[in-house]
């Protein structure tokens, strides 16, 4: 080989190298920038962490099963150094967020893809036995960044493809919303959105999707819900900051409920957190309708067959929004907060 070839040979590694460690720092500084754009102020934040009480522990362990965009995450990890997050979502798009994450924290984030019901295994098969958390925090329903992406088929004022499915396309199996209300019957569909909607005129609302079907879009289905019903009869309704609400949100919501089976898998999240706090660990849990508020409530009150309840719920611990936080996030109207700390027997 000649020696100019060789030279060549050494420039063009030389190159090559500076190019990859520029689109190394590139990549670093995308990766950083996407994590700043991701994260927002979820509801109840300082409430949430406050509540947990992460300082009574020398290395926290707190298990986020709704990681969502992360913010509740993060911000634990910022405020408890010591502390170690196992951040979990049914969302591929979630899961990739919380692998930055993990990049940014290096060594004190576990990111894990998968929803409540698979959480025994995928704990256990990551080192974590039972009784070997700190901490645990479920912000039950649909994520802030779920419902600003339209082609995920969760929001009303943006029209998209009528999915709706939280797991995103990770299960090709799953139904979406469009299956629902173009193919179960007119009594299913007043069944799905009188029990999860609790509309009052469930039936009212499943006639028209059945006039009107089929449906591929959010924007198809919300008018032809809305035209149901009159502009100036009772379907008008108020939030709870005064503003009005369209007469679709109810039935969206049941929708939603149904296609992710969110109220099974709240009540699993639940059994799960009991059974992998250590004893006077921590449950912080934030529901945003009668449903959910229904299901925690029921559950951390139970008691044994012995009068022992796992669940010591502090009465000072329940919160909701301050009129500031619902001005700036009108989203979180009607959260409630729960804490309550494990009791195991001794």
């Amino acid at each position: 080989m000649s020696i100019a070839l060789i030279n060549s040979i050494a420039t063009l590694h030389k190159i090559f190298c500076a190019n990859r460690r520029q689109l190394s720092k590139t990549a670093t500084t995308l990766r950083k920038k996407r994590i700043k754009q991701s994260f927002h102020t979820p509801v109840l934040l300082d409430e949430t962490i406050e509540g947990l009480n992460l300082q009574k522990h020398s290395n926290p362990i707190v298990l986020d099963m709704t990681f969502g965009a992360g913010g509740h995450s993060k911000e634990i990890l910022i405020r408890h150094k010591n502390c170690h997050v196992i951040a979990l979502d049914r969302d591929i798009k979630a899961h990739n967020i919380a692998k930055d994450l993990a990049q940014e924290f290096r060594k004190r984030v576990t990111p894990l893809l998968g929803k409540f019901s698979e959480v025994d295994h995928l704990l256990k098969s990551h080192g974590y036995s039972e009784s070997s958390l700190d901490g645990v925090i479920i912000d039950a329903g649909c994520s802030s960044m779920q419902f600003d992406e339209a082609e995920r088929g969760f929001s009303l004022s943006k029209d998209g493809p009528l999915d709706m499915r939280m797991d995103g396309t990770r299960n090709s199996s799953q139904v979406t919303a469009a299956d629902v209300v173009n193919y179960l019957s007119l009594k299913d569909l007043t069944e799905i959105i009188g029990k999860y909607g609790q509309e009052r005129y469930p039936e009212k609302i499943a006639q028209s999707i059945v006039e009107n079907r089929p449906f591929s879009r959010t924007k198809q289905l919300a008018e032809a819900i809305g035209n149901a019903f009159s502009i100036s009869n009772h379907m008008i309704r108020m939030d709870a900051i005064g503003r009005r609400c369209h007469s679709a949100t109810k039935t969206f919501m049941a929708l939603r409920i149904f296609v992710n089976d969110e109220l099974n898998e709240l009540h699993t999240g639940i059994e799960m957190a009991e059974k992998f706090l250590k004893n006077d660990g921590r449950l912080a849990t934030i529901t945003f309708h009668s449903l959910e508020h229904k299901i925690v409530r029921k559950l951390l009150n139970k008691r044994g067959g012995d009068g022992h309840s796992p669940w010591h719920p502090d009465k000072e611990d329940y919160a909701k929004p301050f009129l500031s936080e619902l001005e700036t996030n009108p989203r979180s109207r009607s959260a409630f907060l729960r804490v309550a700390t494990r009791t195991r027997k001794t």
